[in-house]
């Protein structure tokens, strides 16, 4: 009979509002029979851990994080972040040679700065003095652009043979100069995928994740106490059963949460269906499926978004942006979806996108009365007015808040739309986390070149501080570096909380997870650190002592910034 796990002598944060701080805790398999005192749990008989007075916490949950697009950015080119056009081309010619075309056939580069080319963007002209001999593509900071030289561009062909840049199924929007020749600059490129050059070189990347290029991101994530994930975009079939295999031969270590995306509202029954496959398939203890994805915008940095107010760079005073959808289209997606019983996940962005989401919900509830049962959560929320704060809890929505995101990691970009008074009421959430249990925390990191800040304390410092621990804010225009409002600085129980029991919670998962209490999983994480009392500026670099997962206790090593080369 296996032995019972004791842990004494902590300070044990428990995330149960009837009983918040504990000093023991003791496991018997994979769930906890007792939370308390020492001496209550010396009454109990087994292995008894001294935990020193370090403090513990629940397991962490990451609310929306990208495994599957992380790992097949494996092989791309990574190098270091620099603001300057020129010193920018220098490192590209830099990298172009010491990844040769016999090398690397595809230069796909991570990554330069919007704001560095300005309002006109990078030019395929200046790539082309660099990179002749291969295509070549520069990914934009932030994930939602890139940079073709003409090489790229001449091989892009959708599957009929038509430049992409043209065909009617391109989602991608090829930027043109006045002359009308486009210069390489893409909006909204996706992440993966280019139609026409793969087959040019007779060469592809990896296109479905394997243990090699996910493992030392799970390992990452689990080393840092990260116990459960919800995966933005589940990209394939492949990589569901990969999950699931992984699972199965016990390397996963944690709970999987799967989204089926659903590109255009006229894709609904496709994505319901996909949903249906991938929950019949792959279900297994630690993997599940019951969530759709869908963007109702695109970026404040891109202009493809929807905001209330005319965007400040339009001299008529007339663009607002653009959603994917309309209120009434949205509404009978929820419909569908409530049919179904399958949550809803939305990348929402400016607050014209957020209204028609919270529109959409109000419908759907006075439709559907008591028979309403899903879960809506609308990821990133930038911005959201004022006379909408309140319609978040009243109507049980979820937000999801990339916390690194919290200190101006995308830079002054969104200005030139929102203009300086609305970009400085961006990113603050205290409103509705002061109204309940509604935000949610996570990474959203897309490649390698990102994913040491899917360490929950690196983002758990920048929400708490407001300044970005890696890319601070100019000090001459912002004091101390601070993202405004500074009033928006979230607490760390805040954060703690919103990384525990709020997603789990959403997840459905508060049943086993989210908090210590007897019954539920022994996952919880034991720090070095007390991070509730312990100087904001050190968060980021607090050790973790061991983890403990369903009652086994690990110590999982990462060396992930040493293993991709990353440059600062």
């Amino acid at each position: 009979m296996e032995k019972n796990k004791i842990f004494v002598n902590g300070k044990i944060y428990t995330e149960n509002p009837d009983m918040p701080w504990a000093q023991a805790l003791v496991c018997s398999g994979k769930k906890l029979i007792y939370v308390g005192t020492d001496e209550g749990a010396s009454c109990f008989e087994g292995e008894v851990t001294d935990l020193q007075g370090k403090l513990v916490i629940p397991g962490l949950i990451d609310g929306h994080t990208h495994p599957s697009t992380v790992s097949k950015t494996f092989w791309r080119v990574r190098g270091p972040i620099v603001e300057d056009r020129e010193e920018l081309l220098e490192v590209i010619a830099e990298y172009a040679k010491k990844y040769p075309k016999e090398k690397t056939p595809y230069f796909f580069y991570e990554c330069y700065l919007t704001e560095t080319f300005g309002d006109e963007g990078p030019n395929r002209r200046d790539l082309d003095r660099i990179i002749s001999d291969r295509p070549a593509r520069i990914q934009d900071f932030g994930d939602h652009a890139c940079w073709f030289n003409s090489a790229a561009l001449e091989m892009l062909k959708d599957e009929n043979g038509i430049p992409y840049a043209e065909s009617p199924i391109g989602n991608p929007v090829f930027v043109k100069d006045k002359d009308g020749d486009y210069t390489g600059w893409c909006l909204e490129p996706g992440p993966d995928g280019e139609p026409g050059i793969y087959d040019a070189i007779g060469w592809r990347p990896p296109e479905t994740a394997d243990e090699e290029m996910t493992g030392p991101f799970l390992d990452y994530l689990k080393h840092y106490g990260v116990m459960c994930m919800m995966d933005g975009i589940t990209e394939s079939d492949g990589d569901m059963e990969f999950y699931y295999n992984y699972d199965r031969q016990g390397k996963l270590g944690m709970y999987y949460e799967a989204t089926c995306i659903m590109n255009d509202i006229s894709e609904i029954d496709d994505a319901i269906a996909k949903v249906r496959e991938w929950s019949e398939k792959y279900t297994s203890e630690h993997i599940h499926c019951n969530t759709v994805k869908y963007f109702i915008d695109g970026t404040n940095e891109m202009g493809d978004c929807l905001s209330t107010e005319p965007f400040h760079n339009d001299p008529e005073g007339k663009n607002c942006g653009r959603a994917n959808c309309t209120t009434e289209e949205m509404t009978d997606v929820l419909v569908r979806l409530n049919e179904e019983k399958i949550d809803l996940h939305v990348h929402t962005i400016c607050d014209g996108a957020f209204r028609i989401m919270c529109d959409a919900v109000e419908k759907a509830q006075e439709i559907l009365s008591d028979s309403w049962c899903i879960r809506v959560t609308l990821a990133h929320c930038e911005i959201i007015h004022p006379d909408d704060i309140e319609r978040v809890h009243r109507l049980g929505i979820f937000i999801d808040w990339s916390t690194h995101w919290s200190g101006g990691y995308f830079g002054d970009e969104a200005k030139a739309y929102l203009g300086e008074e609305r970009w400085n009421t961006m990113y603050d959430f205290t409103g509705i986390i002061d109204e309940g249990e509604h935000v949610g925390f996570s990474s959203d990191v897309f490649s390698y070149s990102e994913a040491c800040r899917a360490n929950p304390f690196f983002g758990m410092q920048t929400a708490a501080t407001r300044i970005d621990p890696e890319y601070p804010l100019d000090p001459r225009e912002y004091p101390g570096s601070i993202r405004q409002p500074e009033s928006a600085r979230l607490s760390i129980r805040q954060l703690v909380h919103g990384y525990t029991y709020t997603n789990a919670l959403r997840m459905r998962l508060d049943h086993i997870m989210g908090s210590l209490e007897e019954g539920k999983l022994a996952n919880f994480v034991v720090l070095e650190d007390n991070i509730f009392e312990m100087d904001l500026f050190r968060i980021k670099d607090t050790e973790v002592a061991f983890t403990c997962f369903e009652g086994e206790c690990r110590n999982i090593a990462t060396d992930l910034e040493e293993q991709m080369g990353f440059m600062k």
